[in-house]
């Protein structure tokens, strides 16, 4: 073992609270290891919350009616969207069955769904099952746009450093490990084609599950940095056919979405989230914010506080859309909509703010324009006060999301612009 094996070495999967408390080994087995299965325990691996293992254990009790020697494929089919949906944005329920995001590229086109065959001594192998979904225009008009954005967030990381919920400046002066790792696979992912796509699609799989078995770090930085690279491997794994697949298989998507909510909802509890704005004019009829205004010559040191916290505040609220959006997907039934994902939250909406290139330019844009602040997604304010170019693309994507993509075009185009 080399000197940098030594004193690096990689993560190394932990035993189950379980077989640890047992003394006995652990086959580390997903979404639950054997010892545990048959005991029909819970397997709780360390990083993730026990209240989400028995709904793990459900998707293995599942399948214990299989019998006889010839594999049987059961008929796979997604259940009718849940009443009421997300975000309460008076969406009916369609009359087709909700497609997996990758369907969304083309609304007629045949989809290929991956699906388990049990044989009769328990092995589980994949076949390739084809299905015609169809996408209500209701549908398209409210997800379509943010499904665009997403489908380029892989490349917007490797060639921009930034998405829409992640700043640019954010990973200048240094990025933890675990968004090294995620970082290297969007750039993978880009560079995939048909013969390289075996090996990507294994180390992707690889880099995600190792990822979301791990403890959650303690510090904010890093668990802001963790949260991140889920996001990233959650969003290659909705677009790719071969990572879907893989990840299914073993549950990983289900243990992604129960390790997303408790990384976010640990980094809620160690975030700033702005004050009530109360804005009133400056000698040349401009609009500041005179309780938050840093003081005069601490720009350059605000600015990388400013751009931490606000991509704090933009990744939970980006993380529970997600997660809405996956649950919306998957047709649970048992969805509960309080019109705010279930957040006290606000975040910062101006995109003047978000896209300073420069601490000056921010501290500029600070001082003298109107903040701008989203709070429990009530864009009102927006609405009524904001112009077109003070809305970024995360305030696009969840206008869209929330009003449907032409009533947000024609606020647009009201104002002299193009969404």
């Amino acid at each position: 073992m080399s000197s940098v094996e030594r004193n690096n070495p990689p993560p190394r999967r932990k035993s189950c609270d379980a077989c640890r408390a047992a003394k006995r080994r652990c086959d580390l087995a997903l979404p639950a290891c054997f010892r545990c299965t048959r005991r029909d325990i819970a397997c709780v691996y360390p990083g993730l919350p026990a209240e989400q293992i028995p709904e793990l254990l459900a998707l293995l009790n599942g399948h214990d009616n299989v019998g006889g020697t010839n594999a049987c494929a059961e008929e796979f089919m997604f259940d009718a969207m849940p009443t009421p949906p997300m975000l309460d944005l008076g969406l009916e329920t369609p009359s087709q069955p909700l497609p997996l995001p990758s369907a969304f590229e083309d609304q007629s086109r045949l989809y290929t769904v991956p699906v388990p065959v049990y044989t009769g001594n328990g092995e589980m192998v994949h076949v390739r099952s084809e299905m015609t979904f169809s996408l209500s225009e209701l549908m398209a008009s409210r997800f379509q746009y943010a499904i665009d954005i997403l489908k380029d967030t892989p490349r917007k990381m490797v060639t921009e450093n930034q998405t829409p919920w992640s700043h640019a400046q954010l990973y200048s002066n240094g990025m933890p490990k675990a968004m090294q790792d995620a970082y290297a696979c969007c750039a993978l992912y880009i560079a995939k084609n048909p013969i390289n796509a075996p090996m990507i699609t294994s180390h992707i799989h690889s880099r995600h599950q190792e990822l979301t078995l791990s403890p959650l770090p303690s510090s904010p930085p890093d668990l802001l940095a963790h949260t991140h690279a889920l996001l990233l491997y959650t969003i290659m794994s909705l677009f790719d056919a071969d990572l879907h697949a893989l990840n299914t298989s073993v549950h990983l998507d289900t243990l992604t979405m129960s390790a997303l909510q408790s990384s976010a909802s640990l980094l809620f509890s160690s975030t700033h989230f702005p004050p009530s704005p109360s804005p009133s004019p400056s000698p040349d009829g401009t609009a500041t914010n005179s309780a938050i205004v840093p003081p005069a010559g601490t720009a350059p040191s605000f600015w990388p506080l400013w751009t931490v916290e606000e991509s704090a505040r933009r990744t939970i609220l980006f993380t529970f859309y997600v997660l809405q959006i996956l649950r919306l997907f998957r047709g649970d039934q048992d969805m509960k909509c309080d019109g705010k994902l279930g957040l006290l939250h606000s975040w910062y909406a101006s995109a003047y703010l978000w896209n300073a290139p420069s601490a000056v330019e921010f501290g500029v844009a600070w001082e003298g324009r109107e903040h701008f602040v989203v709070r429990n997604v009530d864009f009102g304010d927006l609405l009524r006060d904001a112009q077109p170019a003070d809305v970024d693309v995360l305030g696009r994507m969840l206008l869209v999301t929330s009003l449907g993509v032409e009533r947000v075009r024609g606020w647009f185009g009201g104002r002299g612009a193009v969404l």
